[in-house]
């Protein structure tokens, strides 16, 4: 499966400070991805970006995404409910079965959905967890991954 690192940035980023694949050769490729790739549609790839945060109210701003106050709060809320439930309701079976153990930590921090990279490569959601209040960042590169 595919998925994407993001460069974000509380500054405009100019494209000769863009990411490259190379930065992700070490550590990434063969923990996580198993190859990266530079050929992207950077376009296409923050819309799919954007439309998987607006329910959350994450609204695109040109070049930015803006993550209004409050954000952190509604994007955590469902999944820690949903964790509850399933903690809840797991036998010593279900918490043996590896599957349902990585959908409960993936519930915590999904390590194979989208990646940040500011001034380090991280989840999506530990990029969230570092949040402030109203945060507003611009886009750099983009760089698929595959897992």
């Amino acid at each position: 499966m595919h998925s994407r690192i993001f460069q974000l940035s509380s500054q405009p980023i100019n494209e000769d400070d863009y990411i490259t694949e190379e930065l992700f050769y070490d550590g990434f490729v063969g923990s996580i991805a198993d190859y990266v790739s530079s050929d992207t549609d950077r376009e296409s790839d923050i819309e799919w970006f954007i439309s998987f945060l607006e329910e959350y109210g994450v609204k695109r701003e040109g070049n930015a995404v803006y993550f209004p106050k409050g954000f952190k709060e509604i994007y955590f809320e469902k999944r820690l409910k949903e964790l509850k439930e399933k903690v809840s309701s797991m036998t010593l079976h279900d918490f043996c079965d590896s599957f349902k153990a990585y959908c409960l930590c993936a519930l915590i921090e999904d390590r194979y959905g989208f990646f940040v990279y500011t001034d380090r490569l991280m989840t999506l959601d530990d990029f969230v967890r570092n949040l402030e209040n109203e945060d507003k960042f611009y886009f750099g590169a983009t760089i698929d991954y595959h897992f």
